[in-house]
């Protein structure tokens, strides 16, 4: 696996191709350039330990991305956890077994994108708090906000990518203000109570 440097937007042009759940950057880019697919040999080198592990591809973007804050960027969780949706996901042994609050509300939003996108864009711009949002796009342009109070208050929230979306949520909530923030995507979103009603077991 090599390391490659690109610029953000290219990075987010990516993203914004996604067109099935855990499909990996190089498999998109492979998609877009009408390369062959992977050799079944290759495809076995970088075949992960755990069933459930999306392959990890890594890409460093440089500009911007280099100079956010360390806690935006640190103790995410590596790789992307393949389901079909959040019933599958509260079943999962390694979501089970993750004992870091933030990394399994991270997982629990990324597998949401995933299963709902439309729903998840829409829902994104209606949960927020009452001074400020939860969650959203364009990060970068946030972290290099000109009004230093406004982005003094920001970095205070601790905002980090939600893992393979172009999406950021504050992650400096406390246990139950997470709870809310994905009953609220989840409400809105349509999913059933019984699985809303899982959050407080589950996170």
């Amino acid at each position: 696996m090599k390391t490659i440097e690109i610029e953000d937007d290219l990075y987010k042009h990516i993203l914004n191709n996604i067109e099935a759940f855990g499909e990996t950057p190089s498999q998109i880019l492979r998609r877009l350039l009408a390369l062959p697919k992977e050799s079944t040999s290759v495809e076995a080198e970088v075949k992960p330990v755990q069933p459930e592990v999306a392959e990890v591809v890594e890409i460093t973007a440089t500009s911007s991305e280099k100079e956010k804050p360390a806690e935006t960027l640190n103790n995410q969780p590596e790789a992307l956890y393949v389901h079909k949706g959040v019933k599958e996901l509260f079943s999962d042994p390694a979501f089970k077994a993750e004992t870091v609050i933030t990394n399994k509300f991270m997982m629990m939003l990324t597998t949401m994108y995933f299963e709902k996108k439309a729903e998840f864009i829409e829902a994104a711009e209606t949960t927020k708090g009452r001074t400020r949002a939860y969650l959203g796009t364009q990060l970068e342009e946030l972290l290099n906000s000109d009004n230093e109070e406004e982005l003094a208050q920001f970095k205070a929230s601790k905002p980090r990518t939600i893992p393979n979306t172009p999406y950021w949520v504050i992650t400096n909530a406390n246990t139950g203000r997470k709870r809310i923030i994905l009953t609220q995507m989840m409400a809105s979103m349509g999913y059933p109570h019984h699985l809303i009603g899982r959050i407080k077991e589950e996170i």
